[in-house]
């Protein structure tokens, strides 16, 4: 059977958020991964279809690509996975899109440019929302300015009810909080000390939140793309409300983010994926809601004044979105980004980050049709 799109990590978080939003515009779809029971109801859909793959197997991965014949991959699994897709991809031909990862492996992921530029086929990483939609709207300022000098830019998030629900996904949070971050000052890369408060912030409809410096691929993309602006200084820092993040360091303190194997039913499990399958079990609480504000101030000069252009994009929990929270903003945007590639609206070949090559408009656009709205110095433009 032909599809349109072949989604791995089909059976998680965001790969079901892609795929119902997928389902939603008619395309036929094969979600993959390891256990279907959780995608039961989408695959209710006539469009939908599973298959089970380990995606430690290189051989299984390129199989399921070559029996789907999709016109675009789409990868919503965990970041380790970035480069073994990527080059299954290159062996396939097909045209890749991933949620992006720590700064290091978006480093790996960029050494493949000249192979996928020479098989004319497109790697697009970081197409969530941070990274993903903060490129796009960083892209859209710098090109507003005749220079730049500081870029400043993250996400802060909070819900109506203070209690512990997985934020995003908790392998890509555990590495987050305990890699040293490279930051990027006066021009060079620095390596910071890891998950550091650097301050509180007053967030539109989210109010003062303590911020802090965390590892992210955008300091490695926007160092490589807007240099030319002459571009110093880049400080990512993400928000998490109180209630979240005293959770998320306790399990660190505790060691529940461990690489190391523990024996489980007979079974051994590494015990950072014991608790991931823990933390999953954790349902929301009835009625709760959540609002995103994913940000960038950029700092520079136009006709030679100092100028600042802030960007927001504010997304709230939708009506019958409700379990997927804020987290909308990162699978229904790689959804749309792999959809403007095969209508052929993304035209470049090589490995590419969002703000390199995404039409700005054309995206944001297609954010406020799923209710996500970008303002530029408090004004929507979308």
């Amino acid at each position: 059977m032909k599809y349109d799109f072949i989604i791995f990590g089909g059976t998680g978080f965001q790969g079901s958020i892609c795929a119902r939003d997928l389902l939603e515009n008619n395309y036929k779809i094969l979600l993959v991964g390891r256990d279907k029971s959780s995608i039961s109801n989408i695959l209710k859909n006539k469009n939908a279809s599973f298959m089970k793959v380990d995606l430690t197997n290189y051989k299984e991965i390129v199989s399921a690509i070559k029996k789907s014949n999709p016109d675009v991959v789409i990868n919503c699994a965990e970041l380790v996975f970035n480069v073994q897709i990527m080059k299954a991809c290159l062996e396939t031909k097909k045209p890749v899109t991933d949620l992006g990862g720590l700064q290091k492996i978006t480093e790996q992921q960029f050494k493949f440019h000249k192979k996928f530029q020479e098989k004319e086929i497109l790697c697009l990483t970081g197409c969530g929302s941070t990274p993903g939609i903060v490129n796009v709207m960083t892209a859209y300022a710098v090109d507003k300015l005749d220079s730049v000098e500081t870029i400043k830019l993250g996400f802060a998030w909070n819900s109506n009810i203070k209690k512990f629900v997985i934020p995003y996904s908790m392998p890509s949070i555990f590495h987050e909080f305990t890699e040293d971050p490279v930051t990027f000052h006066n021009g060079k890369f620095v390596r910071e000390k890891r998950a550091r408060c650097v301050g509180e912030v007053n967030f539109k409809e989210i109010g003062k939140q303590k911020v802090y410096c965390i590892v992210h691929s955008e300091v490695y993309t926007f160092s490589k793309y807007f240099r030319n602006k002459g571009l110093k200084n880049i400080h990512y820092m993400a928000g998490f409300p109180e209630h979240s993040f005293k959770v998320i360091q306790t399990l660190i303190d505790l060691g529940f983010n461990s690489e190391e194997e523990i024996e489980v039913s007979g079974n051994k499990i590494k015990i950072v994926d014991f608790t991931n399958k823990v933390l999953k079990k954790i349902k929301q609480p009835k009625n709760y809601r959540e609002v995103e504000n994913i940000w960038a101030e950029i700092y520079g000069t136009k006709n030679g004044k100092d100028k600042l252009v802030k960007m927001n994009c504010l997304v709230r929990t939708l009506k019958g979105w409700e379990d997927a929270g804020s987290n909308i903003d990162t699978g229904r945007t790689i959804a749309l980004i792999s959809e403007m590639i095969k209508k052929g609206q993304i035209k470049d070949k090589g490995v590419y980050a969002p703000e390199a090559v995404v039409p700005q408009k054309l995206f944001f656009n297609e954010l406020a049709k799923r209710k996500m709205f970008v303002y530029e110095n408090g004004k929507r433009i979308n």
